[in-house]
Protein backbone atom coordinates (compact mmCIF):
# COMPACT_ATOMS: atom_id res chain seq x y z
CA UNK A 1 0.00 0.00 0.00
CA UNK A 2 1.51 3.61 -1.38
CA UNK A 3 -0.80 5.61 0.50
CA UNK A 4 0.70 9.66 0.20
CA UNK A 5 2.62 10.60 3.56
CA UNK A 6 2.62 13.86 3.03
CA UNK A 7 -1.28 15.03 3.02
CA UNK A 8 -1.38 12.77 6.66
CA UNK A 9 0.85 15.23 8.25
CA UNK A 10 -1.16 18.18 6.74
CA UNK A 11 -4.48 16.18 7.94
CA UNK A 12 -4.10 15.57 11.37
CA UNK A 13 -3.25 19.73 11.30
CA UNK A 14 -6.60 20.48 9.42
CA UNK A 15 -8.46 17.45 11.71
CA UNK A 16 -7.46 20.05 15.00
CA UNK A 17 -9.35 23.08 13.03
CA UNK A 18 -12.77 23.55 14.11
CA UNK A 19 -15.51 24.01 11.42
CA UNK A 20 -16.18 27.22 12.54
CA UNK A 21 -12.37 28.55 11.10
CA UNK A 22 -13.44 27.67 7.95
CA UNK A 23 -10.61 30.67 6.95
CA UNK A 24 -8.21 28.97 8.90
CA UNK A 25 -8.82 25.42 6.83
CA UNK A 26 -8.61 27.18 3.30
CA UNK A 27 -5.29 28.95 4.12
CA UNK A 28 -4.06 25.69 5.11
CA UNK A 29 -4.86 24.09 1.88
CA UNK A 30 -3.41 26.94 -0.42
CA UNK A 31 -0.03 26.22 1.31
CA UNK A 32 -0.23 22.68 0.56
CA UNK A 33 -1.67 23.26 -2.92
CA UNK A 34 -4.37 20.93 -2.07
CA UNK A 35 -7.66 21.78 -4.62
CA UNK A 36 -11.53 21.92 -2.86
CA UNK A 37 -13.61 23.56 -4.99
CA UNK A 38 -16.21 23.19 -3.04
CA UNK A 39 -14.76 25.95 -0.16
CA UNK A 40 -15.14 28.56 -3.40
CA UNK A 41 -17.98 30.84 -3.68
CA UNK A 42 -19.82 29.06 -6.59
CA UNK A 43 -19.78 25.91 -4.32
CA UNK A 44 -21.30 27.18 -1.27
CA UNK A 45 -23.87 28.93 -3.88
CA UNK A 46 -24.54 25.42 -5.34
CA UNK A 47 -24.80 23.85 -1.89
CA UNK A 48 -27.10 26.22 -0.74
CA UNK A 49 -29.23 25.71 -3.98
CA UNK A 50 -29.11 22.08 -3.68
CA UNK A 51 -30.38 22.28 -0.04
CA UNK A 52 -33.12 24.88 -1.26
CA UNK A 53 -34.12 22.10 -3.58
CA UNK A 54 -33.71 19.39 -1.14
CA UNK A 55 -36.22 21.16 1.04
CA UNK A 56 -38.67 21.43 -1.92
CA UNK A 57 -38.71 18.11 -2.44
CA UNK A 58 -39.33 17.12 0.86
CA UNK A 59 -42.53 20.01 1.13
CA UNK A 60 -43.65 18.04 -1.60
CA UNK A 61 -43.28 14.62 -0.03
CA UNK A 62 -44.88 15.38 2.44
CA UNK A 63 -48.32 16.93 0.86
CA UNK A 64 -48.58 14.22 -1.18
CA UNK A 65 -48.00 11.65 2.12
CA UNK A 66 -50.96 13.44 3.79
CA UNK A 67 -53.22 13.30 1.09
CA UNK A 68 -52.99 9.18 1.03
CA UNK A 69 -54.48 6.94 3.17
CA UNK A 70 -53.18 6.66 6.88
CA UNK A 71 -51.19 3.74 6.90
CA UNK A 72 -50.27 0.85 9.54
CA UNK A 73 -48.14 2.46 12.66
CA UNK A 74 -44.39 1.92 12.17
CA UNK A 75 -42.30 1.00 14.79
CA UNK A 76 -39.36 3.59 15.63
CA UNK A 77 -36.91 1.37 14.58
CA UNK A 78 -38.69 1.34 10.64
CA UNK A 79 -39.28 4.98 10.98
CA UNK A 80 -35.77 5.47 11.85
CA UNK A 81 -34.78 3.44 8.68
CA UNK A 82 -37.16 5.42 6.59
CA UNK A 83 -35.83 8.57 7.21
CA UNK A 84 -31.80 7.32 6.57
CA UNK A 85 -30.26 8.02 3.24
CA UNK A 86 -31.04 5.66 0.43
CA UNK A 87 -27.42 5.96 -0.75
CA UNK A 88 -24.45 4.77 1.05
CA UNK A 89 -20.44 6.11 -0.05
CA UNK A 90 -17.55 3.63 1.44
CA UNK A 91 -14.32 5.39 0.67
CA UNK A 92 -11.67 2.31 0.50
CA UNK A 93 -7.81 2.85 -1.26
CA UNK A 94 -8.07 -0.31 -3.13
CA UNK A 95 -10.94 -3.21 -3.82
CA UNK A 96 -10.00 -5.14 -1.62
CA UNK A 97 -12.71 -4.52 1.08
CA UNK A 98 -15.65 -4.45 -2.38
CA UNK A 99 -14.21 -7.83 -3.17
CA UNK A 100 -15.25 -9.45 0.39
CA UNK A 101 -19.03 -7.52 0.26
CA UNK A 102 -19.52 -9.25 -3.10
CA UNK A 103 -18.33 -12.55 -1.73
CA UNK A 104 -19.31 -12.59 1.69
CA UNK A 105 -21.43 -10.10 3.08
CA UNK A 106 -25.25 -11.32 3.16
CA UNK A 107 -27.80 -9.87 1.31
CA UNK A 108 -25.41 -7.81 -0.27
CA UNK A 109 -26.13 -7.39 -4.65
CA UNK A 110 -23.02 -6.69 -6.77
CA UNK A 111 -24.63 -3.86 -9.76
CA UNK A 112 -20.52 -3.48 -10.89
CA UNK A 113 -18.83 -0.47 -11.46
CA UNK A 114 -18.14 -0.44 -8.14
CA UNK A 115 -21.90 -0.06 -6.89
CA UNK A 116 -24.05 -2.40 -5.00
CA UNK A 117 -27.08 -2.54 -2.64
CA UNK A 118 -28.51 -3.63 0.43
CA UNK A 119 -31.78 -3.70 0.74
CA UNK A 120 -32.85 -0.51 -0.55
CA UNK A 121 -29.60 1.61 -0.34
CA UNK A 122 -27.22 1.92 -2.90
CA UNK A 123 -23.55 1.43 -2.12
CA UNK A 124 -20.85 3.37 -4.05
CA UNK A 125 -17.55 2.35 -3.70
CA UNK A 126 -15.21 5.69 -4.07
CA UNK A 127 -11.94 4.20 -4.94
CA UNK A 128 -9.47 6.76 -6.32
CA UNK A 129 -7.92 5.56 -9.32
CA UNK A 130 -4.11 6.05 -8.04
CA UNK A 131 -3.51 4.88 -4.10
CA UNK A 132 -1.70 7.30 -2.95
CA UNK A 133 -4.64 10.11 -3.48
CA UNK A 134 -6.71 8.37 -1.48
CA UNK A 135 -5.93 10.49 1.62
CA UNK A 136 -6.03 13.11 -0.13
CA UNK A 137 -9.69 12.18 -1.46
CA UNK A 138 -10.63 11.31 1.94
CA UNK A 139 -9.49 14.35 3.73
CA UNK A 140 -11.42 17.01 1.01
CA UNK A 141 -14.65 14.54 1.84
CA UNK A 142 -14.32 14.50 5.65
CA UNK A 143 -13.58 18.34 5.74
CA UNK A 144 -16.01 19.86 3.47
CA UNK A 145 -19.47 17.87 4.36
CA UNK A 146 -21.16 20.99 4.94
CA UNK A 147 -20.70 22.06 1.47
CA UNK A 148 -21.39 19.02 0.13
CA UNK A 149 -25.25 17.31 -0.87
CA UNK A 150 -25.87 13.96 1.63
CA UNK A 151 -25.41 11.70 -1.16
CA UNK A 152 -22.04 12.58 -1.77
CA UNK A 153 -20.84 12.42 1.77
CA UNK A 154 -18.51 10.19 3.07
CA UNK A 155 -20.21 7.63 5.46
CA UNK A 156 -17.57 5.06 5.92
CA UNK A 157 -14.13 4.94 5.87
CA UNK A 158 -10.95 2.99 6.06
CA UNK A 159 -7.52 4.15 7.70
CA UNK A 160 -4.40 1.89 7.52
CA UNK A 161 -2.95 1.35 11.08
CA UNK A 162 0.19 3.88 10.49
CA UNK A 163 -2.81 6.60 10.25
CA UNK A 164 -5.12 5.18 12.33
CA UNK A 165 -4.17 7.83 15.19
CA UNK A 166 -4.94 10.89 12.97
CA UNK A 167 -8.84 9.83 12.38
CA UNK A 168 -9.34 8.28 15.75
CA UNK A 169 -8.43 11.53 17.60
CA UNK A 170 -10.22 13.70 15.69
CA UNK A 171 -14.07 15.34 15.43
CA UNK A 172 -14.15 13.19 12.17
CA UNK A 173 -14.75 10.18 13.58
CA UNK A 174 -17.88 8.47 15.43
CA UNK A 175 -17.53 7.08 18.59
CA UNK A 176 -18.72 2.80 18.19
CA UNK A 177 -19.96 2.49 20.64
CA UNK A 178 -22.23 5.58 21.74
CA UNK A 179 -22.85 7.48 18.17
CA UNK A 180 -22.43 3.81 15.72
CA UNK A 181 -24.59 1.81 18.54
CA UNK A 182 -22.08 -1.42 18.93
CA UNK A 183 -22.09 -2.69 22.06
CA UNK A 184 -19.69 -4.37 24.15
CA UNK A 185 -21.32 -7.47 23.81
CA UNK A 186 -21.14 -7.66 20.00
CA UNK A 187 -17.66 -6.17 20.23
CA UNK A 188 -16.44 -8.95 22.39
CA UNK A 189 -14.75 -11.59 20.23
CA UNK A 190 -12.16 -9.43 18.76
CA UNK A 191 -8.49 -9.13 19.67
CA UNK A 192 -8.24 -6.64 21.97
CA UNK A 193 -5.41 -5.13 20.70
CA UNK A 194 -7.19 -4.28 17.40
CA UNK A 195 -9.44 -2.04 19.68
CA UNK A 196 -6.66 -0.47 21.86
CA UNK A 197 -5.08 0.87 18.21
CA UNK A 198 -8.43 2.35 17.41
CA UNK A 199 -9.31 4.02 20.87
CA UNK A 200 -8.62 7.46 22.47
CA UNK A 201 -6.77 7.64 25.84
CA UNK A 202 -9.87 8.11 27.23
CA UNK A 203 -10.90 4.62 25.86
CA UNK A 204 -13.45 5.61 23.34
CA UNK A 205 -13.29 3.15 20.10
CA UNK A 206 -13.81 5.11 17.19
CA UNK A 207 -13.40 2.46 14.43
CA UNK A 208 -13.29 -1.32 13.68
CA UNK A 209 -11.52 -4.18 11.61
CA UNK A 210 -12.26 -7.49 9.74
CA UNK A 211 -8.76 -8.82 10.06
CA UNK A 212 -6.16 -8.87 13.04
CA UNK A 213 -2.38 -8.65 11.38
CA UNK A 214 -0.28 -9.54 14.36
CA UNK A 215 3.08 -9.99 13.74
CA UNK A 216 5.61 -12.62 14.11
CA UNK A 217 9.67 -13.89 14.02
CA UNK A 218 10.13 -16.06 10.80
CA UNK A 219 13.05 -17.79 10.95
CA UNK A 220 15.02 -20.30 8.86
CA UNK A 221 15.32 -23.87 10.07
CA UNK A 222 18.67 -24.59 8.69
CA UNK A 223 20.38 -22.11 10.60
CA UNK A 224 18.09 -22.89 13.68
CA UNK A 225 19.73 -26.60 13.66
CA UNK A 226 23.06 -25.60 13.03
CA UNK A 227 23.36 -23.23 15.60
CA UNK A 228 20.92 -24.15 18.48
CA UNK A 229 20.81 -28.17 18.14
CA UNK A 230 16.61 -27.67 16.85
CA UNK A 231 14.27 -26.26 14.53
CA UNK A 232 10.96 -26.91 16.65
CA UNK A 233 8.87 -23.57 16.94
CA UNK A 234 8.58 -24.54 20.54
CA UNK A 235 12.29 -24.76 21.28
CA UNK A 236 13.53 -21.96 19.45
CA UNK A 237 10.54 -19.64 21.57
CA UNK A 238 12.34 -20.24 24.41
CA UNK A 239 15.90 -18.85 22.83
CA UNK A 240 14.15 -15.63 21.57
CA UNK A 241 11.49 -15.32 24.30
CA UNK A 242 12.75 -11.73 25.48
CA UNK A 243 15.06 -9.24 24.52
CA UNK A 244 17.96 -10.81 26.92
CA UNK A 245 17.55 -14.34 25.22
CA UNK A 246 17.21 -12.79 21.69
CA UNK A 247 20.26 -10.98 22.02
CA UNK A 248 22.14 -14.13 23.71
CA UNK A 249 21.30 -15.81 20.62
CA UNK A 250 22.23 -13.06 18.51
CA UNK A 251 25.72 -13.70 19.88
CA UNK A 252 25.50 -17.44 19.24
CA UNK A 253 24.82 -16.78 15.46
CA UNK A 254 27.71 -14.10 15.09
CA UNK A 255 29.82 -16.91 16.50
CA UNK A 256 28.72 -19.60 13.50
CA UNK A 257 29.14 -16.62 10.96
CA UNK A 258 25.37 -15.66 10.90
CA UNK A 259 23.51 -12.66 10.93
CA UNK A 260 20.49 -12.60 13.83
CA UNK A 261 18.34 -10.38 11.37
CA UNK A 262 18.90 -8.30 8.37
CA UNK A 263 19.08 -4.62 8.89
CA UNK A 264 19.20 -1.59 11.29
CA UNK A 265 15.33 -1.41 12.45
CA UNK A 266 14.33 -5.02 11.34
CA UNK A 267 13.38 -5.77 15.08
CA UNK A 268 12.04 -1.57 15.38
CA UNK A 269 8.10 -1.81 15.04
CA UNK A 270 8.51 -4.95 18.01
CA UNK A 271 10.10 -2.51 19.97
CA UNK A 272 7.73 0.30 19.30
CA UNK A 273 4.53 -2.05 20.35
CA UNK A 274 6.70 -2.31 23.64
CA UNK A 275 6.09 0.89 24.81
CA UNK A 276 4.06 1.90 27.78
CA UNK A 277 3.69 5.38 26.99
CA UNK A 278 3.26 8.46 24.54
CA UNK A 279 5.70 10.32 22.84
CA UNK A 280 4.28 13.33 24.51
CA UNK A 281 2.89 14.07 28.29
CA UNK A 282 1.60 17.35 29.69
CA UNK A 283 3.11 19.47 26.60
CA UNK A 284 6.79 17.99 27.14
CA UNK A 285 8.64 15.13 24.90
CA UNK A 286 8.93 12.08 26.49
CA UNK A 287 11.35 9.24 24.75
CA UNK A 288 9.58 6.09 25.68
CA UNK A 289 12.36 3.43 27.44
CA UNK A 290 11.48 0.77 24.93
CA UNK A 291 13.14 2.94 22.19
CA UNK A 292 15.64 4.26 24.02
CA UNK A 293 16.45 -0.22 24.31
CA UNK A 294 16.13 -0.73 20.54
CA UNK A 295 18.95 2.24 20.27
CA UNK A 296 21.01 0.30 23.10
CA UNK A 297 20.87 -3.19 21.03
CA UNK A 298 20.80 -1.91 17.66
CA UNK A 299 24.23 -0.11 18.59
CA UNK A 300 25.77 -3.34 19.96
CA UNK A 301 24.45 -5.26 17.18
CA UNK A 302 25.99 -2.73 14.77
CA UNK A 303 29.44 -2.78 16.34
CA UNK A 304 29.50 -6.70 16.47
CA UNK A 305 28.19 -7.15 13.23
CA UNK A 306 25.25 -9.69 14.14
CA UNK A 307 23.21 -7.71 10.93
CA UNK A 308 23.46 -7.51 7.55
CA UNK A 309 23.35 -3.81 7.65
CA UNK A 310 20.34 -3.13 5.05
CA UNK A 311 17.31 -1.33 5.43
CA UNK A 312 13.67 -2.62 4.92
CA UNK A 313 12.96 -2.62 1.06
CA UNK A 314 16.64 -2.84 0.02
CA UNK A 315 17.67 -5.30 -2.65
CA UNK A 316 20.12 -6.52 0.07
CA UNK A 317 17.54 -6.69 2.38
CA UNK A 318 15.49 -8.96 -0.09
CA UNK A 319 18.10 -11.11 -1.13
CA UNK A 320 19.09 -11.90 2.77
CA UNK A 321 15.31 -13.89 2.57
CA UNK A 322 16.52 -15.80 -0.33
CA UNK A 323 19.14 -18.81 -1.12
CA UNK A 324 22.15 -17.04 -0.53
CA UNK A 325 21.11 -15.98 2.52
CA UNK A 326 22.86 -15.51 5.77
CA UNK A 327 20.10 -14.41 8.35
CA UNK A 328 18.59 -16.16 11.11
CA UNK A 329 15.18 -14.00 11.39
CA UNK A 330 12.84 -11.58 10.40
CA UNK A 331 9.85 -9.87 11.97
CA UNK A 332 7.19 -10.20 9.45
CA UNK A 333 3.43 -9.17 9.12
CA UNK A 334 1.59 -12.89 8.53
CA UNK A 335 0.06 -11.22 5.51
CA UNK A 336 3.70 -11.02 3.81
CA UNK A 337 5.26 -14.46 4.55
CA UNK A 338 3.02 -16.64 2.47
CA UNK A 339 3.52 -13.93 -0.37
CA UNK A 340 6.80 -11.94 -0.90
CA UNK A 341 8.54 -14.22 1.47
CA UNK A 342 7.81 -17.35 -0.36
CA UNK A 343 8.95 -15.68 -3.60
CA UNK A 344 11.79 -14.41 -2.11
CA UNK A 345 13.20 -18.04 -1.20
CA UNK A 346 12.71 -19.39 -4.55
CA UNK A 347 15.93 -20.20 -6.15
CA UNK A 348 13.78 -20.36 -10.08
CA UNK A 349 10.85 -18.64 -10.08
CA UNK A 350 9.33 -19.80 -13.26
CA UNK A 351 9.48 -23.14 -11.13
CA UNK A 352 6.89 -24.45 -8.84
CA UNK A 353 6.83 -22.92 -5.29
CA UNK A 354 8.06 -26.25 -3.31
CA UNK A 355 10.58 -28.30 -0.84
CA UNK A 356 13.54 -27.99 -3.24
CA UNK A 357 13.57 -24.57 -5.25
CA UNK A 358 15.36 -22.40 -3.16
CA UNK A 359 14.78 -22.19 0.96
CA UNK A 360 11.29 -22.69 0.05
CA UNK A 361 10.29 -24.93 3.68
CA UNK A 362 13.19 -24.12 5.71
CA UNK A 363 11.46 -21.42 7.32
CA UNK A 364 9.20 -21.48 10.89
CA UNK A 365 7.81 -19.06 12.90
CA UNK A 366 7.45 -18.34 16.49
CA UNK A 367 6.25 -15.12 18.52
CA UNK A 368 9.52 -14.27 19.20
CA UNK A 369 10.65 -11.47 22.08
CA UNK A 370 7.39 -9.10 21.25
CA UNK A 371 4.22 -9.47 19.44
CA UNK A 372 3.36 -6.82 17.23
CA UNK A 373 0.90 -5.68 14.66
CA UNK A 374 1.65 -4.18 10.95
CA UNK A 375 -0.63 -3.16 8.17
CA UNK A 376 -4.56 -3.93 8.65
CA UNK A 377 -7.13 -1.32 7.73
CA UNK A 378 -10.15 0.05 9.89
CA UNK A 379 -13.50 1.15 9.26
CA UNK A 380 -14.78 4.22 10.80
CA UNK A 381 -17.72 5.97 10.41
CA UNK A 382 -18.08 9.85 9.63
CA UNK A 383 -20.32 12.08 11.23
CA UNK A 384 -21.54 13.04 8.43
CA UNK A 385 -23.44 10.03 7.53
CA UNK A 386 -27.23 9.83 7.04
CA UNK A 387 -26.86 6.11 7.08
CA UNK A 388 -26.09 5.11 10.60
CA UNK A 389 -28.04 2.14 11.22
CA UNK A 390 -26.76 1.00 8.08
CA UNK A 391 -23.29 1.76 8.76
CA UNK A 392 -23.86 -0.34 12.50
CA UNK A 393 -24.92 -3.18 10.44
CA UNK A 394 -21.89 -3.08 8.37
CA UNK A 395 -19.71 -3.10 11.16
CA UNK A 396 -21.60 -5.56 13.14
CA UNK A 397 -21.67 -8.09 9.99
CA UNK A 398 -17.57 -7.14 9.14
CA UNK A 399 -16.15 -7.21 12.29
CA UNK A 400 -18.04 -9.37 14.57
CA UNK A 401 -19.83 -11.97 12.95
CA UNK A 402 -17.73 -14.44 14.29
CA UNK A 403 -19.26 -17.50 11.82
CA UNK A 404 -19.05 -15.05 8.69
CA UNK A 405 -15.01 -14.39 9.62
CA UNK A 406 -14.35 -17.98 10.09
CA UNK A 407 -15.80 -18.39 6.91
CA UNK A 408 -13.54 -15.80 4.96
CA UNK A 409 -10.45 -16.84 6.86
CA UNK A 410 -11.06 -20.57 5.83
CA UNK A 411 -11.49 -19.50 2.61
CA UNK A 412 -9.18 -16.03 1.84
CA UNK A 413 -6.12 -17.39 4.46
CA UNK A 414 -6.51 -14.12 6.18
CA UNK A 415 -6.43 -14.00 9.88
CA UNK A 416 -9.71 -12.30 10.50
CA UNK A 417 -10.76 -10.72 13.65
CA UNK A 418 -12.23 -12.79 15.97
CA UNK A 419 -10.70 -14.99 19.05
CA UNK A 420 -13.47 -18.20 18.56
CA UNK A 421 -13.21 -18.25 15.22
CA UNK A 422 -8.93 -18.05 15.47
CA UNK A 423 -8.75 -20.61 17.94
CA UNK A 424 -10.52 -22.95 16.08
CA UNK A 425 -8.65 -22.46 12.83
CA UNK A 426 -5.60 -22.80 15.42
CA UNK A 427 -7.35 -26.08 16.22
CA UNK A 428 -7.93 -27.60 12.86
CA UNK A 429 -4.60 -28.82 12.38
CA UNK A 430 -2.94 -26.80 9.11
CA UNK A 431 -0.21 -27.39 7.59
CA UNK A 432 2.33 -24.85 5.49
CA UNK A 433 4.64 -26.01 2.78
CA UNK A 434 6.41 -23.11 3.11
CA UNK A 435 6.70 -23.65 6.47
CA UNK A 436 8.46 -26.60 6.57
CA UNK A 437 4.76 -28.03 7.36
CA UNK A 438 4.01 -26.59 10.44
CA UNK A 439 0.40 -25.20 11.65
CA UNK A 440 1.49 -21.47 11.75
CA UNK A 441 -2.19 -20.53 12.74
CA UNK A 442 -1.26 -21.60 16.50
CA UNK A 443 1.64 -19.47 16.36
CA UNK A 444 -0.91 -16.25 14.97
CA UNK A 445 -3.58 -16.81 17.68
CA UNK A 446 -0.58 -17.03 20.15
CA UNK A 447 0.36 -13.81 18.51
CA UNK A 448 -2.77 -12.32 18.67
CA UNK A 449 -4.06 -13.15 22.01
CA UNK A 450 -0.80 -11.73 24.07
CA UNK A 451 -0.29 -8.72 22.08
CA UNK A 452 -1.32 -5.17 23.82
CA UNK A 453 -0.45 -2.00 22.99
CA UNK A 454 -1.17 1.79 23.68
CA UNK A 455 -4.20 3.45 22.55
CA UNK A 456 -3.76 5.96 19.11
CA UNK A 457 -1.57 8.79 20.35
CA UNK A 458 -1.22 11.65 17.71
CA UNK A 459 2.86 12.39 18.11
CA UNK A 460 3.41 8.51 18.48
CA UNK A 461 3.80 6.94 14.89
CA UNK A 462 5.73 10.61 13.17
CA UNK A 463 8.23 10.98 16.57
CA UNK A 464 8.97 7.07 16.68
CA UNK A 465 9.66 6.83 12.66
CA UNK A 466 11.69 9.87 12.96
CA UNK A 467 13.82 8.44 15.96
CA UNK A 468 14.29 5.39 13.98
CA UNK A 469 15.80 7.20 11.04
CA UNK A 470 17.54 9.57 13.05
CA UNK A 471 19.46 6.59 14.93
CA UNK A 472 20.23 5.06 11.17
CA UNK A 473 22.23 7.88 10.67
CA UNK A 474 24.26 6.96 13.61
CA UNK A 475 24.52 3.31 12.92
CA UNK A 476 26.07 4.04 9.21
CA UNK A 477 28.86 6.30 10.91
CA UNK A 478 27.00 9.56 9.01
CA UNK A 479 26.49 10.90 12.49
CA UNK A 480 27.98 10.16 16.33
CA UNK A 481 25.02 9.10 18.34
CA UNK A 482 24.84 12.09 20.27
CA UNK A 483 24.81 13.95 16.77
CA UNK A 484 21.62 11.73 15.98
CA UNK A 485 20.33 12.77 19.12
CA UNK A 486 20.18 16.20 18.27
CA UNK A 487 19.36 16.06 15.02
CA UNK A 488 16.16 14.02 16.21
CA UNK A 489 15.28 17.11 18.75
CA UNK A 490 15.91 19.48 16.21
CA UNK A 491 13.57 18.08 14.17
CA UNK A 492 10.92 17.86 17.07
CA UNK A 493 11.24 20.99 17.44
CA UNK A 494 10.85 22.32 14.01
CA UNK A 495 7.65 20.03 14.00
CA UNK A 496 5.89 20.77 17.08
CA UNK A 497 7.14 24.33 18.39
CA UNK A 498 4.58 24.20 20.85
CA UNK A 499 6.65 20.85 23.16
CA UNK A 500 9.33 21.33 25.36
CA UNK A 501 12.06 19.62 24.64
CA UNK A 502 14.93 18.55 27.58
CA UNK A 503 17.68 17.21 25.79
Amino acid sequence: MKIRRMTAAVLSALLAISCTGCAAVTDLMEEHNIKIPFLTGSGQENAQEGKTGDASAASTAAETASEQEPQEELSPEEVRRQSEGKVLNIFCWDESLESLFIMYYPGYEDLEDRKGRIGNVTINWVIPEEEDKYMDLVAEKLLTAEYLKPDERVDLYLAPEEDLAIYVNSDYSLDVREKVGLTDEELEDQFAFTQQLASTDEGILKAVTWKASPGVFVYRRSIAKDVLGTDDPGAVQKEVENWTKFQATAAAMGKKKYFMVSGYYDAFTAFRFSAEKHWENDGALVIPDAMIEWRNMMTAFTKNNYHNKTQIGEAEWVADQGPSGKVFGFFRAISDIDSRMAAYSLADADLAPQAGNGIYGDYAVCCGPQTFSSGGAWILASPSSDNLLLDKEIMENLTCNSTLLYKIAQNEEIFTNTVSGMRRLASEGRTDPFLGGQNPFEVYYQAASRLACLPAGNYDRWMSDTFRNSMIKSYTGEMTQDEAMEFFYQRVGARYPELTIDN
